[in-house]
């Protein structure tokens, strides 16, 4: 329908945004304990809804490097690349964007108490629109069957190029041994460029400015566990969410050059339906693995079951790793959010 073309809306989003750091915060990028780390995360959402094709899908896969760790002694340069594809009804409305992000991590204090990192990021987004895939009211028929000769509007080309940047701030303090809080923000889409679809409108449409600001707080106890209570808000415009909740992680071996956690998760999403998210991940040396599905509990998603469909739900699968190829030194670690 055409007013896909006008509605509220928000940019791509994660129930596991720490696992795809440079889509949540260009902030983030090299802030870890390591020189690379390679990124992958897979979005399936509302499955339910099409037994052929992906009705929401977002596959994402980014590197980044923490550099010049031993001339800038408590911190680091961080550079890397993302790219990630958003499509939606069988690719009715398709993007690719690549961007690059450089970041720069600073510690203060002794081993690194305070963190501090500021980021920018700067691509294209290349978006398609398939406009043969459009159905206007018009167009149906008495016995609901559709006339796909009919036109509705007049489309300029649906093929768009346009230039993206990011901005991001990321905050870091361990205030006591074993404990630390951390929060983050993001300023994403500063180029406002025109999503100009739609031939002789009266309306000129931009892509609007989106604020992020996440946060959380870790908390070990005596080594045998960890806690990790964290939140999101994203706002886009009209559009808004809030994700909150736990993930808590035990190590199933303690020792911490062969440290592996188990991690289990609940958290919730709040913007216009409810969202209960339970996640499980794990942790073994540089490689983490995450796995999260997306409950939606609000009516309009009960009541779907009654119109002759699967409960529509989603799901997230993501995939990291942190390598070395010099080993960092103790007094500059980076800390790096998870789960």
């Amino acid at each position: 329908m055409v007013g896909m073309l006008t509605a509220n809306a928000q940019d791509i989003h994660f129930s596991q945004f720490y696992a795809s750091p440079l889509t949540l915060n260009p902030a983030l990028t090299g802030n870890f304990n390591g020189f690379y780390r390679i990124t992958g995360i897979y979005r399936n959402q509302f499955p339910g809804l099409s037994s052929n094709r992906p009705v929401f899908s977002t596959p994402s896969a980014s590197v980044d490097l923490s550099l010049l760790r031993e001339k800038i002694k408590k911190g680091a340069l961080g550079v890397g690349i993302v790219f990630f594809n958003d499509q939606q009804n069988g690719k009715t409305f398709n993007q690719n964007q690549i961007l690059v992000s450089l970041a720069y991590n600073m510690g203060f204090g002794p081993k690194n108490k305070i963190q501090l990192g500021l980021g920018l990021q700067g691509g294209l987004a290349m978006t398609k629109m398939d406009f043969s895939k459009f159905e206007f009211n018009d167009g149906f028929n008495s016995d609901l069957s559709y006339n796909s000769s009919y036109n509705g509007e007049t489309f300029n080309s649906g093929n768009r190029m346009k230039g993206v940047f990011n901005a991001g701030l990321f905050f870091k303090y361990d205030f006591y041994t074993g404990m630390r809080f951390y929060t983050g923000y993001s300023f994403n889409n500063a180029t406002n460029y025109k999503q100009d679809f739609l031939a002789n409108s009266t309306q000129t449409y931009r892509l609007p400015f989106r604020h992020t600001l996440h946060g959380g707080f870790e908390f070990e106890y005596k080594d045998k566990v960890v806690f990790i209570p964290g939140y999101l808000f994203m706002y886009q415009q009209k559009a808004n969410e809030t994700n909150f909740g736990l993930t808590a992680g035990i190590h199933v071996i303690k020792d911490p050059a062969k440290r592996a956690t188990l991690f289990l998760g609940l958290w919730n999403r709040i913007n216009n339906q409810y969202t209960l998210i339970p996640k499980v991940g794990f942790e073994y040396k540089g490689f983490r693995a995450g796995f999260a599905y997306d409950v939606h509990l609000s009516r309009q998603y009960k009541d779907h079951k009654n119109i002759g469909g699967q409960l529509p739900q989603g799901f997230e699968i993501t995939l990291s790793y942190i390598g070395n190829i010099f080993q960092p030194k103790e007094d500059n670690y980076l800390f790096n959010p998870r789960y």
